[in-house]
């Protein structure tokens, strides 16, 4: 059975060895559906959204998580995406220019430059943290591992992919202070014995190419790739788009702007959209939608204050 827009967890019995794996159908299809990106942005954005599952299965939050490509002179000049806690998914790409040109060969250099990778966790407290790394890879996946081995001293490795149909990732993590494997000796020689391990667990995923990536399942792709490991999956967890823009957001923040300011909009452009900065959806206000806002107050602007953030 496929498993789309999923989340699972797997972990090898005999080594200290974990990973995640992903999938993205629906949630990939929502989360660009306003957005009109050449495929290798599109292809990026949907990478990210992948990674972002990934990051949120294998750190311990509870909040939003926020990745973000901050680029140098590439032709994409912003790229976030953002996953919760309960594993909901956006993201949003920005191009530089009215008409970029863009090849299918573009790497992760040409499309943003030499930016920084910026992973920030925010909680609602005192533990919100950031994590910053340069773009200093080929692709978004070498990336993450770079932001692995700086910030959560982990040995890792991914492989991330996406078209116009599906996203997906695959992430192997080394963990930290395991006793040792099965039947192993102790001291250095165990040590030794655990890093073979993942050094050759390592470099069998690097043989998991884009295309096999987005066209498998995670049980026969993890039979095929650890064929001498016994790898345990875990069910899936459910992973969905949601961005936090609405209507009524949007309502509170015309009201906020006031009848005057709102009658000269309608009065230039014979209606208000406004159109989300995240997920790119807009939402479209006619004069008598407009009027139903201050069909209490006739007449009267409200106080003007800090309009209501859209997303």
């Amino acid at each position: 059975m496929k498993s789309a827009d999923t989340l699972r967890r797997f972990l090898f019995e005999d080594a200290p060895l974990r990973g995640h794996w992903t999938t993205l159908e629906q949630t990939w299809i929502e989360a660009r559906e306003h957005q009109l990106l050449p495929p290798p942005v599109r292809d990026l954005l949907g990478e990210a959204l992948a990674a972002a599952a990934l990051l949120a299965g294998s750190l311990k939050f509870d909040g939003t998580l926020t990745l973000q490509l901050r680029g140098g002179s590439g032709r994409v000049s912003m790229l976030v995406v953002q996953a919760t806690s309960a594993l909901t998914l956006r993201g949003v790409a920005h191009v530089n220019g009215d008409d970029p040109v863009f090849s299918a060969g573009d790497d992760l250099r040409a499309l943003v430059g030499e930016g920084q990778m910026i992973i920030t966790v925010e909680q609602g407290g005192a533990q919100n943290w950031q994590g910053v790394v340069s773009l200093d890879g080929d692709d978004l996946a070498s990336c993450l591992e770079r932001y692995f081995e700086v910030s959560e001293q982990l040995p890792t490795r991914v492989v991330l992919a996406a078209n116009e149909r599906r996203a997906a990732g695959i992430l192997l993590q080394k963990l930290p202070g395991t006793p040792g494997m099965t039947g192993s000796p102790v001291g250095e020689a165990g040590d030794a014995l655990r890093q073979q391990v993942w050094e050759e667990a390592a470099l069998l995923l690097s043989t998991v190419g884009k295309e096999e990536l987005l066209a498998s399942e995670a049980q026969p792709l993890l039979e095929r790739v650890f064929a001498e490991q016994v790898v345990r999956l875990f069910d899936g967890a459910a992973v969905n788009f949601a961005c936090r823009c609405s209507r009524e957001r949007v309502a509170r923040m015309l009201e906020a702007l006031g009848r005057e300011e709102v009658a000269d909009i309608l009065a230039e452009q014979g209606g208000v959209t406004v159109t989300c900065e995240f997920c790119k959806k807009p939402y479209n206000f006619d004069p008598v939608d407009a009027a139903q806002l201050f069909a209490g107050d006739p007449g009267v602007v409200p106080a003007p204050g800090p309009p209501d953030s859209v997303n």
